[in-house]
């Protein structure tokens, strides 16, 4: 399937359900959205987790010059919360459980020439035959089509996906390919002609085979080419390479469908990951997909910007798609730049009756075959995380994975020790350390304490801490060095473990829950990073174990007050995070005192360095301090702290200034309140009114309270007034009642060069 029309724009939606909305709309109930969409945009806090527990509707006009048999109308949705039903010119065309799943639909005998009615039936409902739902559940699942929708126009036989199935052997890959096809005409006699090009586009190799096509949905395993030295995809050098297969009917091109991939080699052993015969140590995060007011529904830039600000801010190697499948656009990113991926079905800690099991068979299914092309997948967690052992329905999920991908291991998430090992790897959720006591001894289980077996099998710890000890970014200096005190000696432990593959902390973003759980305000405070993607303390713990080849970190968990630590008026203890060599700090004027890392950390390339000594007494005049970073003894890098700290500025910052106009796109705008030294004012309590120029507008509330010494939104474009031309846009942020000026920030906007319908 090739050149898809984005089918976002323009849909009307109705946030109920009746059921004379099949043939006819009520003008004056329904709003005209753009997609990605939610059912209802929600407060950042506070609001009822059954606000979005509805049924809706859905719907859009799809006109066609010509119809007929020929040529093929299909429609893919990649993603509706939870379930819902299509009707096409009022007949019913199909349904769909499941929110995390693709669905394809073949509408061709419903459509007519001329204007055809397109209607969704969305229930986003927590029902209890679909997973995750059935019982209790920490997150939010929000509602609507929240992500793309294609439209595409297809010849009677077409191929629906290709896997790019391979082997490497010495200096070649042997390349196998498993094309599924769609041919509702005749079968005939065919050739598949397989395109390689490489990362500049050059292509690098071409094969044909001959085959047969036979009526109906059907796959087919070309026969084996060698591609002989390959680039392999690993890291450090996550190379790509673009496979296109061209389906041929009597000579004329039916079809083509286009992939990006790597080769790799992935084993799982009891002494550890191996990526092409090296050994990784699993250093990750979890990732929940939601967004501030949004929920799920956010596109291709937000998604591909969360996959840089865990590799490249976060410096993490892997991340586990807690707990369901995620957006292609995140995947493709993690692919590009060489992030590992813990794959995983819907659920959580409940499974249901055979409806149920159903669905989850057919979530491993989808996630499977979506998502078999991305070289960054390196393990299938095909058990609900956290559920009790059922070995009739894992023995029957882990055959079916095994039957569609017998080259990567398989998982299944557990909070219990011996549990029945069915899978490839034991994967344990463990929060033995769950006070974050500092003089605690026991950080996590051992592999033969958690699994029960006196032989020895790949053992992963895949969650650890945030549960346990959520930590705002407005807590105390004090909590939040605990926070990230937690993560060092974990990871540290973990690094020095030779019995456990890797870790895997809870959780990369603090995210949205039920009313069963977080803080009481449906907020999880469980994330190195907040709602909005800014870093606390623990963030640093990962982010300093960067090569200073290629960027100097330092980072104290203190704001250098007295009175902000646990009872004792000093400054001290705190850390400083970083990959420095040693730093020096200066206290109360006196002469700099040097610090090195320290050795209770030793399993981090770049251990924290711990002042636990005060320089002075409660009672000494304050005064400023100064802290600097050397490196192969050399300063090179400073913060200073003033005694008589004030608010200063705000400084702004995008994280791009280039957006399409033509769909919807969005980025994120970062502000942070600082003194005159650039110290975060971790405290402040500001008022932020951001106003917007032009096709853009702000999600969520133009006005916002700062937290933990930010403000941060994102901001999105508005397809249906943009004239196709280019603009300038302008997003103009204010700190009220302040002396500080305002800032501008300019946004242009763009046309994408996509099929957008």
């Amino acid at each position: 399937m090739n050149n898809p029309t984005l089918w976002n724009l323009n849909w009307k939606f109705y946030d109920h359900f009746d059921k004379t909305y099949i043939e006819n709309d009520i003008d004056e109930k329904f709003k005209t959205v753009n997609l990605p969409h939610t059912v209802k945009e929600l407060p950042l806090s506070y609001f009822s987790h059954e606000e979005t527990t509805m049924i809706s509707t859905y719907v859009k006009s799809l006109f066609l010059t010509t119809c007929g048999e020929d040529k093929r109308r299909i429609l893919i949705f990649d993603g509706v919360m939870t379930c819902f039903e299509l009707f096409v010119n009022g007949e019913n065309a199909g349904e769909h459980k499941g929110g995390y799943s693709r669905s394809m639909f073949d509408i061709t005998e419903f459509c007519r020439q001329g204007e055809n009615r397109i209607v969704l039936k969305v229930d986003s409902n927590e029902r209890n035959d679909i997973p995750p739902f059935g019982y209790a559940i920490d997150y939010m699942t929000y509602g609507g089509i929240y992500r793309d929708v294609w439209l595409y126009e297809c010849n009677k036989s077409f191929i629906t996906q290709a896997l790019v199935r391979y082997d490497l052997k010495d200096d070649e890959v042997m390349v196998y390919p498993e094309i599924y096809v769609d041919n509702s005409g005749n079968a005939y006699e065919g050739a598949v002609e397989v395109c390689i090009q490489n990362a500049d586009g050059e292509k690098i190799h071409s094969y044909e085979r001959l085959i047969r096509i036979e009526q109906g949905k059907n796959s087919y395993i070309l026969d084996s080419e060698a591609i002989r030295s390959p680039i392999l995809w690993n890291l450090n050098n996550p190379y790509l390479y673009t496979i296109s297969v061209c389906l041929k009917s009597e000579g004329e091109i039916s079809d083509i469908h286009c992939v990006k991939t790597g080769f790799r080699e992935v084993s799982c052993t009891p002494e550890g990951v191996f990526i092409n015969g090296n050994k990784v140590k699993i250093m990750g995060l979890n990732r929940h997909q939601s967004f501030p007011y949004t929920g799920y529904a956010m596109g291709k830039r937000a998604q591909e910007k969360d996959a840089e600000i865990l590799k490249e801010f976060l410096n993490v190697n892997t991340v586990r798609t807690s707990h369901y499948m995620q957006s292609e656009y995140f995947l493709d990113k993690c692919d590009e730049l060489g992030l590992l991926v813990f794959s995983e079905i819907p659920g959580w800690g409940y499974i249901g009756g055979d409806e149920f099991k159903r669905v989850m068979m057919q979530d491993v299914e989808s996630m499977i075959l979506t998502q078999f092309n991305h070289p960054s997948i390196f393990i299938w967690s095909i058990h609900i995380n956290e559920s009790l052992d059922d070995d009739v329905l894992y023995t029957k999920a882990n055959a079916l994975a095994k039957k569609l991908d017998p080259s990567r291991p398989t998982t299944g998430v557990r909070y219990i020790s011996n549990s029945n090992l069915i899978e490839d790897v034991y994967s344990l959720n463990d929060f033995t350390y769950s006070d974050c006591n500092p003089d605690g001894t026991k950080l996590f289980r051992g592999q033969r304490e958690a699994t029960g077996l006196s032989e020895p099998v790949p053992f992963l710890i895949t969650e650890f801490s945030g549960t346990a000890f959520p930590t705002k970014s407005w807590d105390s200096a004090y909590k939040r060095t605990v926070h990230a005190r937690a993560y060092a000696r974990v990871f540290s432990q973990s690094n020095l473990s030779t019995d456990l593959l890797g870790i895997i902390g809870w959780c990369a973003f603090d995210y949205n829950t039920h009313g069963d759980y977080g803080s009481g305000d449906k907020i999880c405070y469980h994330g190195v990073m907040d709602m909005f993607r800014i870093p606390k303390y623990a963030a640093y713990v990962l982010r300093s174990q960067k090569n200073p080849e290629d960027e100097i970190i330092m980072e104290p968990t203190t704001e250098f007050s007295r009175g902000d630590n646990k009872g004792n008026c000093l400054v001290s203890p705190f850390m400083v995070l970083t990959n420095c060599d040693y730093i020096e700090v200066e206290m109360y004027g006196k002469s700099p005192i040097r610090y090195y890392p320290d050795n209770r950390y030793m399993g981090l390339e770049h251990p924290p360095i711990e002042i636990e000594q005060e320089i002075g007494v409660w009672q000494d005049l304050w005064k400023d301090g100064k802290i600097t970073g050397y490196y192969k003894g050399k300063p090179v890098i400073e913060k200073r702290f003033l005694r008589d700290s004030c608010l200063t500025d705000m400084e702004v910052k995008a994280d791009g200034n280039q957006l399409f106009g033509d769909y919807v796109d969005s980025v994120r705008i970062v502000c942070r309140m600082v003194d005159e030294a650039g110290t975060t004012l971790v405290y402040y309590p500001g008022i932020v009114q951001v106003e917007t120029q032009g096709n853009i507008e702000v999600i969520g509330p133009d006005v916002i309270s700062t937290s933990g010494g930010y403000a941060a939104f994102w901001i999105k474009t508005r397809p249906e007034a943009y004239s196709g031309d280019d603009e300038t846009c302008s997003v103009v942020i204010r700190l009220l009642n302040t002396e500080v000026e305002e800032k501008s920030i300019s946004i242009e906007l763009k046309k994408s060069g996509e099929n957008v319908g």
